[in-house]
């Protein structure tokens, strides 16, 4: 599929979603009106109002009359829609009799935004761990993730030992994770992300953003990880 079959109101309703999702436009928030959406995504009024659309219908917005259009609370959503439950990567290409490898890996601590701190239960500048890496199968290429954690003493800052299953480090603390939230969409490759997973040309890329949290442990996970569609397909688990 060409990056310019994705019709444009799925475009602008995946990066909406996204901006509710990541916690970026909250509960109660007005968002632009659709004058000022049309002029950031350079669409129609036409292509606004579809892609607001299928956010009403989905229970992402509401619409108020004589007021505008704002986000609804977390619980209104349609949680067939917004949520799924999936293995990690590395049981993913092992289940499809693949060999998961990591091929390249940065650690490193930074402080933690507002946004951050809220999806990880944490206070603002408080330390996060941030992991970077490229994954893949036989030692091609497949996804570039990025994960956020609060950072704790005992957590390695050496690349090296992250190449593994994350969850299968983190064990060692104790941490297994039991609860996963995330939902996928369709995007265009950045200029970073064609070099950062050596594609050859240029194609639409799965993103699935993912929230996992260890109740017991304390444990909280945010991540962006990013598929090329050609080389990776999504599989649920019911």
């Amino acid at each position: 599929m060409a990056v310019n079959s994705i019709p444009l109101y799925l475009r602008v309703e995946n990066d909406l979603r996204f901006k509710i999702d990541s916690g970026e436009w909250t509960t109660g928030d007005r968002i632009p009106p659709e004058k000022d959406l049309e002029q950031t995504y350079q669409v129609s009024r036409i292509t606004i109002r579809r892609a607001l659309n299928e956010l009403v219908l989905d229970g992402y917005l509401e619409r108020q009359r004589a007021k505008g259009t704002f986000v609804k609370q977390p619980s209104d959503y349609n949680p067939k829609d917004s949520y799924t439950v999936v293995t990690s990567f590395t049981q993913e290409m092992q289940e499809l009799g693949k060999k998961p490898s990591t091929i390249w890996a940065k650690v490193e601590k930074i402080p933690a935004t507002p946004l951050f701190a809220r999806r990880l239960h944490l206070n603002p500048n408080d330390t996060l761990l941030k992991l970077s890496r490229v994954r893949g199968a036989d030692n091609e290429a497949i996804t570039y993730s990025v994960t956020y954690i609060g950072f704790r003493p005992e957590y390695s800052l050496n690349a090296q030992d992250y190449y593994g299953s994350l969850y299968d480090y983190l064990a060692q603390f104790k941490i297994r994770v039991n609860e996963q939230t995330e939902y996928v969409e369709a995007v265009d490759p950045t200029p970073e992300l064609i070099q950062l997973l050596e594609m050859t040309h240029n194609e639409p890329l799965l993103k699935r953003v993912r929230e996992a949290s260890d109740f017991e442990s304390n444990y909280y996970e945010y991540s962006i990880n990013y598929y090329i569609g050609s080389k990776y397909r999504f599989y649920v688990k019911y």
